[in-house]
């Protein structure tokens, strides 16, 4: 029996209109869908990247890198250059060598001279702050007038005594004498600080014992504090000298660096005096750096090619596949030598590798080889 199709008991088919906002938007929608089926397979498929397959750097960018490296006092040329960036054996290494070398952290004496006076007046405003060096300032009958420009007038000339890093047995500090004499010439002309007090051993001014031992100010300097090793085994001599001159114990002692790393903190440093603090010019350049890792990322080099790169040709250099001293893994040249923290590749000699500056610390990073 067939049923009743009475239209009567059909349910109410209720009407719908689209309208032209929905239908716009419908149409959008769907050609956001067949948009990208039209466009070229050239822009579908992974992008091709030209540091794998072309330098990025031509005879323009070597002129460039000697303009800025001939400060060096060892032997540095255009052609140098160019042997060291074809011993690495890819396009990819060479761009990533060259890319790094764009970045070296490279100090030439004119640099060096603008750090002293830098140092110097980081130094004369860090000792400003001080409230019992002022005091003792005003409470002093010379100079009559008292003023910012007096005070570090008189800070230079009666307060501020420059010491050696005193050595510990097994090494010697000899770039503080260099750096030193550059301090001298750039940063001291014309401020009449008196000759007996320009550079002495730390057990000499104890010795002498003139002034207030507690708001004396010893100062020391070298180029570079990265792992902080040399400056730990110095602070033990220093800590022995205070065992025999105990009035000093809360003297104040700074200790200047042209560069140091980022993650050094004297703060930690067991025998440092009470007292003691580092000022220091530019903060060490570091190979995994934000800086460094950002100019790799533009360039499409992803950090396991990076790290790959880095073992390969420190292990090529060096025999092993450490990044400095301590793992410094630094980015850093002075204008006669490299410190020992920097990356091996470009200081260490081996039969498998000539470095472009072929000249650096020993191991116990802190005599420095004459080149």
């Amino acid at each position: 029996m067939l049923e009743n199709t009475d239209s009567s008991n059909l349910p109410e088919i209720k009407q719908f209109r689209i309208s032209n906002d929905a239908l716009k938007l419908f149409q959008r929608k769907l050609s956001d869908l067949i948009d990208p089926y039209n466009r070229p397979l050239t822009l579908l498929l992974p992008q091709e990247r030209q540091v794998e397959q072309s330098l990025l750097f031509n005879g323009i960018d070597i002129d460039v890198h000697y303009d800025r490296l001939s400060g060096w006092e060892g032997s540095i040329s255009k052609n140098k250059i160019r042997n060291w960036l074809n011993q690495f054996e890819t396009p990819i290494e060479q761009n990533i060598a060259h890319l790094l070398l764009s970045k070296l952290q490279f100090f030439s004496i004119d640099r060096i001279e603008a750090a002293t006076r830098s140092l110097q007046a980081k130094l004369l405003n860090f000792l400003m702050e001080k409230d019992s060096i002022r005091q003792v300032f005003y409470s002093d009958t010379k100079p009559a007038v008292k003023n910012e420009a007096e005070l570090q007038k008189w800070l230079r000339n009666k307060i501020i005594r420059y010491a050696m890093l005193p050595p510990p047995p097994d090494t010697s500090v000899e770039s503080q004498h260099r750096l030193w004499s550059i301090y001298e010439r750039s940063a001291l002309t014309g401020t009449s600080s008196p000759s007996g007090k320009k550079f002495r051993l730390l057990k000499e001014y104890f010795e002498v014992s003139s002034g207030e031992a507690e708001n004396s100010v010893f100062v020391f300097m070298d180029y570079t504090n990265g792992s902080g090793n040399q400056l730990a085994k110095c602070l033990m001599e220093i800590n022995k000298l205070l065992g025999e001159y105990p009035a000093y114990q809360n003297s104040f002692f700074v200790f200047m660096y042209v560069v140091q790393s980022k993650s050094f903190s004297l703060d930690s440093r067991e025998f440092a005096p009470p007292k003691s603090a580092t000022l220091f010019y530019e903060e060490m350049l570091d190979y995994k750096s934000p800086e460094i890792m950002e100019l790799l990322a533009s360039h499409m080099i992803s950090i396991a090619e990076y790290d790959t790169f880095i073992e390969k040709y420190c292990l090529r250099a060096s025999g092993k596949p450490s990044v400095g001293y301590r793992e410094s893994g630094a980015l850093t040249c002075h204008h006669y030598s490299c410190p020992n923290n920097t990356l091996p590749f470009f200081h260490k000699y081996s039969q498998n590798w000539e470095p472009l500056f072929r000249s650096s610390q020993t191991p116990s990073a802190t005599r420095y080889k004459q080149g």
